[in-house]
């Protein structure tokens, strides 16, 4: 190994001002707002409907942007998929002094009068995840900003478009997790928790929701979050092209009073 390549910073791998993961300087000017998609591919449809926009960077599942949309700049940031990628942005937006975040992504509806392509805002999330346990006791509650969450139903409304406001579940799993059928090991996971939260009045499942909440309010900083229904698991309904109600997700939370 070349010594010249080691440094002695494993325990906060922040070399010469650069975040290990977003690949940004720690003393770069970015906005206090910023959306939160999973997929990368969404800041296509960030730049679709911004006046200005300008990529930062792109490294792994996280691209990162600044951009403005009517006068009011805003940040976007990737999360990938799940708690622990999720994890990674949070605690790197902190360090670029980031104090608002809204994920802007898609859910399962658990109730059938929730309609594929509607909206969902949570004004708190059931705990199923992983990486948050890391940092406080299950019994820690993952709850939205209430000022952003009522700026994010005003919006939806202004926008005309369906909205559920209530309790989700954000589970680090797909489909064992979220009693999906799995071919390969039939019997196992987590069968009866759907029903189980269904029957708790939970209105979704996601990914991601708990770790952002979680770790926003940990760290001082606020989060929401509105997310676009791509399924309904209790129709087995399936929006097989959901680009166009992410676009109204994002459109919401962009025109937002945040």
């Amino acid at each position: 190994m070349d010594d010249k390549k080691l440094k002695s910073i494993a325990g906060n791998p922040v070399d010469d001002g650069l975040l290990p993961h977003l690949k940004v300087r720690t003393d770069l000017k970015v906005p206090e707002l910023f959306f939160l998609p999973g997929d990368p591919a969404r800041l296509k449809l960030f730049r679709e409907l911004s006046d200005e926009f300008q990529l930062l960077n792109e490294n792994r599942e996280f691209s990162i942007a600044v951009g403005s949309y009517s006068g009011r700049r805003f940040g976007v940031c990737s999360t990938g998929i799940g708690g622990g990628s999720s994890e990674i942005v949070m605690v790197e937006l902190k360090e670029l002094g980031v104090e608002k975040v809204v994920r802007v992504g898609g859910c399962g509806a658990l109730r059938e009068d929730i309609e594929c392509g509607g909206m969902v805002l949570n004004s708190g999330v059931v705990r199923l995840g992983g990486s948050s346990k890391m940092y406080v006791r299950p019994e820690y509650p993952a709850v939205a900003d209430p000022f952003m969450l009522v700026a994010l139903h005003e919006s939806v409304l202004r926008a005309g478009k369906k909205v559920c406001v209530g309790i989700g579940a954000t589970v680090d799993s797909y489909y064992a997790g979220q009693g999906r059928f799995l071919p390969a090991i039939e019997g196992l996971g987590e069968r009866d928790l759907l029903e189980r939260m269904r029957a708790a009045g939970v209105v979704d499942f996601d990914m991601e929701s708990e770790t952002i909440f979680t770790l926003a309010s940990l760290m001082g900083m606020r989060a929401a979050n509105i997310l676009a229904v791509h399924g309904n698991r209790a129709s087995n309904m399936w929006l097989s092209d959901y680009r166009s109600a992410q676009i109204d997700a994002i459109k919401i939370a962009l025109e937002a009073e945040l």
